[in-house]
């Protein structure tokens, strides 16, 4: 099994904001395979948004550092933005979403995680404006052959965000009826919801096609890496053995250490001149290279050759 992490691990340490930036200081944490953010790629002067091909040569030098550092793409995940106000913020999450699966062809990517999003309390209204949103999508994922995948979320930072459990999760798919949507399911966002996560994954089935592996204590989204929370991690391995699942195993758990100013928690009462905020990129790279020989070991524990 493909072990991958995200470019996100490196985002807050570049002040290139490309995407192919993360990719430079990589080579030294042991993961090959990567999962490409596209997450933060909305900003002012962005060229995700701008006229024109620019945003084309982030992709390119991307494919080149890949051959530079023998990296390989597994999977990617979408921009964040504005699902469903009208006006220039969702057209630009539109935009940016569709050059990101184009992009993901480009890099060999097969699948791309598209948040779904919250829009009130009633759950049909969720599942029905939410399908809407996937298939601004469906014709662009059909065209360069990537699959769209939804994630489960919790009730304690999302509570109008009705995609909590595998069964909700493999429901919400089959009533949408798109063919390249698929599941992803996010091991952190299982645990604060308190899920029998063997359990979700099972009622998963053939629908699960990527994971995010991430840990918390239980109480909020916080990007650990296995092992420092209270995730059951055998659940998770004896479930993805039980059904079957052929996908990879991607890390989100960058946030083991952190910069004072890294989501979700903030450190207090930060001054200028304050001389441990931000701390050095080799202590980063170092917590990223522990996640991978901790990856390894989780899946060799469960007979699982780890690539």
């Amino acid at each position: 099994m493909k072990l991958a992490t995200t470019t996100g691990d490196f985002v807050a340490y570049c002040s290139d904001r490309s995407i192919a930036a993360p990719l430079e200081v990589m080579e030294v944490t042991g993961f090959r395979h990567i999962d490409m953010s596209f997450y933060s790629i909305i900003y002012k002067g962005s060229p995700w948004i701008s006229p024109g091909d620019g945003w084309k040569k982030e992709v390119e030098d991307s494919l080149k550092a890949a051959e530079r550092y023998g990296f390989d793409f597994c999977q990617a995940h979408s921009p964040d933005g504005v699902h469903f106000t009208p006006g220039e913020e969702r057209d630009a999450l539109i935009l940016a979403t569709k050059r990101s699966i184009e992009a993901c062809a480009m890099l060999g990517i097969p699948h791309t995680v598209i948040h779904a999003a919250g829009c009130g309390p009633s759950e049909a209204e969720f599942r029905t404006q939410n399908i809407a949103f996937y298939r601004i999508f469906e014709e662009d994922a059909e065209k360069y052959a990537v699959d769209m995948l939804t994630e489960n979320s919790a009730r304690a930072w999302n509570p109008e965000y009705f995609l909590r459990t595998g069964r909700d999760m493999r429901d919400f798919v089959q009533e949408a009826g798109i063919p390249r949507l698929h599941i992803n399911w996010d091991t952190g966002h299982g645990n604060v919801e308190g899920r029998d996560q063997y359990t979700d994954i099972m009622d998963m089935g053939e629908e699960l096609h990527a994971l995010h592996i991430q840990d918390n204590e239980g109480n909020t989204d916080a990007h650990l890496m296995p092992m420092s929370g209270t995730t059951n991690f055998d659940d998770v391995l004896r479930g993805l053995i039980d059904s079957g699942y052929k996908g990879d195993f991607t890390f989100e758990g960058s946030n083991t250490i952190r910069r004072a100013n890294s989501w979700p928690w903030y450190r207090r009462n930060v001054k200028d001149g304050d001389r441990l905020s931000s701390l050095p990129l080799a202590f980063q790279q170092k917590q990223i290279g522990l996640m991978h020989e901790v990856g390894v070991w989780m899946l060799e524990s469960y007979g699982i050759q780890a690539e």
